[in-house]
């Protein structure tokens, strides 16, 4: 198992608030990173020109480390879901590093930002991201099953996909009706106090009684599996 870089991490928030922060930076991953926050911000329709302004480099340095807009975006693609991966896993393995999530959001509302807008703006790539999304949530799940934090499912592929699509739509409900100034400002704009302990409560809480239309619906629904 993979896990997160936590020193690299610190100095590669993603578009940083601080300028100097990105002196620790390669060009390729100074240009990697101002692409994806620009991708979150502008969407992804944004000129190279935009991009290198953002990273402090010229367009022709953008096409020498990546040849076209395209494959930057492929690689912020992959970026995007590596640190997606690498954060649950830490905050499985070392709950404590939640605080530190919480306490500095910006990265992770790029992060978040970012996969919204891979939907929203219906990109060729959006079915292979949510394919690679659910790959790695499947990752997230068996990990969080290892650790005691979740329960067994009869059907862990179909709840995965529906974890999946459940995430990503209400925070295109939520960019849709809201969107935030600031790409960086989004998870504290929708993670609020009240909707983080609505969150807990609804996955650690059965949401249905034992009501006689709960156990007549399961019927029908298992029936009609079995045809």
């Amino acid at each position: 198992m993979r896990y997160m870089d936590t020193t690299t991490t610190s100095i590669t928030p993603l578009n940083p608030r601080r300028s100097a922060d990105r002196h620790d930076l390669t060009a390729r991953a100074r240009i990697r990173d101002a692409a994806l926050y620009c991708f979150a911000r502008d969407g992804f329709r944004v000129p190279l020109r935009t991009i290198a302004e953002e990273a402090g480099v010229s367009v022709p340095l953008i096409t020498h480390h990546y040849g076209t807009k395209d494959h930057l975006h492929h690689v912020c693609d992959e970026r995007v879901l590596e640190r997606f991966l690498d954060m649950k896993i830490l905050a499985i393995h070392e709950p404590d590093s939640i605080k530190d999530t919480l306490a500095d959001t910006s990265a992770a509302s790029v992060l978040t930002v970012y996969m919204v807008r891979s939907f929203l703006d219906a990109t060729s790539s959006a079915q292979a991201f949510f394919s690679q999304f659910v790959d790695h949530l499947r990752t997230i799940v068996a990990a969080a099953r290892g650790a005691g934090m979740i329960t067994e499912s009869g059907d862990e592929e179909e709840r995965l996909h529906l974890l999946a699509s459940q995430a990503i739509g209400s925070l295109m409900v939520e960019f849709a009706i809201n969107p935030p100034a600031d790409p960086r400002d989004f998870v504290d704009q929708v993670y609020t106090s009240r909707n983080l302990a609505a969150q807990l409560e609804f996955y650690s809480r059965p949401f249905f009684t034992e009501h006689p239309a709960m156990k007549t619906y399961l019927e029908h629904v298992r029936s009609r599996g079995q045809d």
